[in-house]
């Protein structure tokens, strides 16, 4: 309705009598809209990058790394074995390699109160109810070595070796990075 009262008003279209007696109100920031923000822009920054110390051959990389690229969304057309050809062949030199990468939990398989499948998303933002995360945004750690309790809303780092292939069920495109986890730690 302001929109409708500033066009009129500037256009010197103001002759509704209608228009005239409506009360605009006057667009004021709040108060705490700059916490709001700033609150705002933390929960999409990323998970930041934890220090375990690491095995001889531990290769650390990071969300930047596996999903800093764009996917055309082609991919969504694409056939089974074809798919890998959207992503760059640094990313798939990572296949098969022990890795160590910081991201949110999201569990999916819970067995006794202990995780023992989960996707391990670049923001947590991505998790439940926030922006569905891109395909390249997510990790399935399908082999958890030990299992462990639920570690939601604070970052993981997860030690493993990464594989960067096509994972389909049926005609669904589910994941093209997975992990086989064999340490799984809070920051």
């Amino acid at each position: 309705m302001l929109v409708a009262y500033t066009i009129f008003k500037w256009s010197g279209l103001l002759l509704s009598p209608i228009l005239k007696k409506m009360a605009f109100p006057v667009l004021r920031p709040h108060p705490r809209a700059g916490l709001l923000l700033i609150a705002g822009f933390l929960a999409l920054t990323q998970a930041p990058a934890a220090t375990p110390d690491l095995k001889p051959g531990c290769l650390r990389t990071s969300f930047k790394v596996l999903a800093g690229f764009r996917l055309p969304n082609a991919i969504f057309n694409a056939k089974p074995g074809h798919v890998l050809g959207f992503v760059p062949q640094s990313v798939r030199k990572l296949d098969g390699k022990e890795v160590a990468l910081t991201g949110f939990m999201l569990p999916i398989r819970i067995k006794n109160r202990l995780v023992t499948q989960f996707m391990l998303l670049r923001t947590q933002n991505t998790c439940c109810f926030g922006i569905p995360p891109e395909l390249h945004e997510v990790v399935e750690v399908l082999n958890v070595d030990t299992p462990g309790k639920v570690l939601m809303d604070t970052p993981v780092t997860v030690v493993g070796h990464l594989h960067v292939k096509e994972r389909w069920e049926s005609t669904f495109l589910c994941s093209i990075y997975q992990m086989d986890a064999e340490s799984v730690t809070a920051d």
